[in-house]
């Protein structure tokens, strides 16, 4: 009767460590998404930048 409780128990532990295992998995890929996303939109503003300022001067 023991041994069921701690087979049951440990069933739980077991399936808790894979629950967040997932969580933390898909939270990682969103932040690397989002820090992709904000290095490109970055990059962009400073393209602007650049192509605005190089058409103020040659005007």
């Amino acid at each position: 009767m023991k041994s069921n409780w701690i087979k049951y128990i440990f069933i739980v532990f077991v399936i808790g460590i894979v629950i967040f295992s997932i969580f933390k998995f898909r939270q990682d890929e969103e932040e690397k998404k989002q820090e992709l996303e904000h290095a490109n939109s970055q990059q962009e503003k400073n393209t602007e930048l650049t192509l605005g300022i190089a058409r103020t001067r040659y005007h």
